[in-house]
């Protein structure tokens, strides 16, 4: 590496490697929306071992966006915005990947709610894919996606209290736990697709348009 690398070679690769982060995660919450939609216990074993995978492989490009992070003098926009926005990433594909085992752990049934809700995170999963994208190029678009993908966060809170408030229908303590349990970190996960827009959104007001 040349001198000239650090302050211009760099920069590009910390969107490249925070694309590639937030690309991973969507092929996470594809995983889990796929599960969610079979009862095939071949094909769940399957998309279970697929999402570990995945996981694992977002791990090592948060792991490398860190160690860019300590070598570099120079980022495209501020490092410990970076540092957060590759952190609210890898979270959403932790809690994704995280469903899945729950499910399996507890024997839950995937009812109506846990689909939708699942559907719904997918959805702003793409979206935030999208606005990290956006991040290399046209920063007003990334930040449009960004809200975008903070409104699926919105839609999920209202599924999350109707799933909540329909838990009180079962006689089975014990499932009704397992279930909250489920929709709890489905609900973390757009959590964690809201901070990461919030991230986006501050990016671009810091830089300029």
């Amino acid at each position: 590496m040349v001198w000239k690398d650090v302050f211009t070679a760099r920069p590009n690769t910390f969107v490249r490697l925070l694309e590639e982060q937030a690309a991973i995660t969507a092929e996470v919450t594809r995983a889990l929306n796929d599960f969610v939609r079979t009862e095939d216990p071949e094909r769940r074993a399957a998309l279970a071992l697929e999402a570990s995978n995945l996981e694992h492989e977002g791990d090592g490009v948060r792991a490398s966006i860190l160690a860019q992070l300590q070598q570099s003098f120079v980022t495209p926009f501020d490092r410990e915005d970076i540092n957060s926005l590759s952190r609210a990433v890898d979270d959403i594909a932790d809690y994704a990947e995280n469903t899945i085992k729950e499910i399996d752990l507890y024997q839950v049934t995937v009812d109506g709610a846990i689909a939708e809700m699942v559907s719904n995170l997918r959805e702003a999963a793409v979206v935030l894919h999208r606005a990290i994208q956006s991040l290399g190029g046209g920063r007003s678009e990334a930040q449009a996606l960004a809200q975008q993908a903070k409104r699926f966060e919105n839609r999920m809170e209202a599924l999350y209290r109707k799933a909540i408030a329909a838990l009180m229908e079962y006689d089975d303590i014990v499932y009704v736990i397992k279930l909250r349990e489920v929709y709890r970190h489905l609900s973390n996960c757009a959590d964690r697709v809201d901070n990461a827009g919030n991230i986006i959104v501050d990016i671009v007001v810091k830089e300029g348009a």
